[in-house]
């Protein structure tokens, strides 16, 4: 299920991919607003630029996912907006849910484009150059942890067994300011950092990338943790410096099959998409995408960090 902010991502990556380069694509830009003398928030701006640099055009968009169709109400108050900013050349709004008759109407007269993201329940069809089967998935290969994996810290360092017994995985860790660290506050949470760490360091070396898949493997890491940070554990009056860490574990490659969704960007009153998208979850969190338009010939891949995923508001990010 496709989240308010995946969706204004995805209409900004998919307006990117069916526009020409020499364009600029904002998400959650701030555009003057003559109306209160203000800069005001634009989900999309998209600036087009001439030979020489100069700017040429200047799209406002806003992008809505409702679990209705946009009513008059909405639509009136989008245009309003969009249209007390006069930097703001041509105006245009997205919806995810569709639009009423009247809303139609209301934008008509007030000169801005509607556009839909809606289900593109045919990939067979829609797109002359490139159709995609019904039955398209992604066959995703991620390295994981099997069963315990141990984390060892300072495992060179003679520590002595009573204050080894004093360590949990609630032990606080701090930083050099004698601080609890804001990241990692305690043992358990260096300890996932740092298997996490692991797995993405090792994931493309050759004696890994070869394992079957479901088969495991002993893995034996020793890292230093200055790169990550200075990291102290006290007990009791003593403070100990955690400068390096040794995991120990198995590791195995799990395959999963991702069916992902499809969509198409298209404009209200035409049937024929600019642009198209199989969209997927990674098990990472990760929002990824295979996108083809009606104005070039090639399949782009789309993807959507987990970090931006969970912004609730987007703001002055650029796509490239």
């Amino acid at each position: 299920m496709l989240s308010a902010t995946d969706v204004h991502y995805l209409v900004g990556f998919l307006t990117l991919i069916s526009t020409p380069e020499d364009v600029e694509i904002m998400l959650g830009d701030l555009v003057y607003d003559a109306s209160i003398d203000k800069d005001r928030d634009v989900d999309v701006t998209i600036t087009y630029r001439d030979p020489e640099g100069k700017i040429s055009a200047f799209k406002g968009i806003e992008v809505k996912k409702h679990s209705r169709p946009l009513d008059v109400i909405h639509v009136e108050q989008l245009a309003i907006k969009l249209n007390d900013m006069p930097n703001i050349s041509n105006r245009a709004i997205v919806s995810a849910s569709g639009y009423t008759q009247p809303a139609i109407k209301k934008a008509k007269v007030h000169g801005i484009n509607l556009f839909s993201l809606i289900p593109w329940d045919n990939p067979m069809q829609g797109f002359g150059h490139v159709s995609i089967p019904e039955n398209f998935f992604i066959q995703e290969m991620t390295l994981t942890w099997v069963g315990n994996s141990h984390v060892k810290f300072n495992p060179n360092e003679d520590i002595p067994n009573e204050i080894k017994k004093q360590i949990t995985g609630g032990s606080p860790i701090f930083n050099s300011s004698g601080k609890q660290d804001n990241l990692y506050k305690t043992i358990k949470d260096l300890s996932d950092k740092i298997k996490l760490i692991v797995i993405d360091t090792i994931k493309d070396r050759e004696y890994i990338k070869s394992i079957p898949v479901g088969i495991e493997k002993n893995v034996n890491i020793k890292s230093l943790l200055k790169d990550l940070g200075n990291f102290y554990l006290c007990i009791g009056n003593l403070r100990i410096h955690l400068q390096e860490v040794l995991v120990q574990g198995k590791v195995k490659w799990v395959e999963k099959t991702i069916h992902p969704e499809f969509k198409v960007l298209v404009k209200e009153g035409e049937s024929k998409p600019f642009v198209g998208c199989a969209i997927a979850e990674h098990s990472t969190g990760n929002l990824i995408g295979l996108t083809v338009s009606q104005f070039d010939r090639t399949l782009r891949f789309v993807n959507i960090p987990i970090s931006d995923r969970n912004q609730k508001k987007i703001h002055l990010h650029k796509l490239r």
